[in-house]
């Protein structure tokens, strides 16, 4: 699947210790790489950036709200 800047996601890749992110998590795109490469931004409840990552199309959905 094909996203765009600032679509809503949701990982439902593996848990990765290193990059603080969990299945289920949500995060906005905010740069395609190309090749089904983004970087997602992912915040805790207050607007505080927890992790920023490079994510394979392959670990994101669309987030429906």
């Amino acid at each position: 699947m094909n996203f765009s800047t600032y679509d809503e996601v949701i990982y439902v890749g593996p848990a990765d210790l290193i990059e603080k992110v969990n299945p289920g998590d949500m995060g906005y795109i905010i740069e395609d790489y190309g090749s089904g490469n983004y970087e997602v931004e992912f915040s805790d409840p207050d607007g505080t950036t927890r992790a920023m990552a490079v994510i394979s199309s392959g670990q994101l959905e669309l987030s429906k709200t």
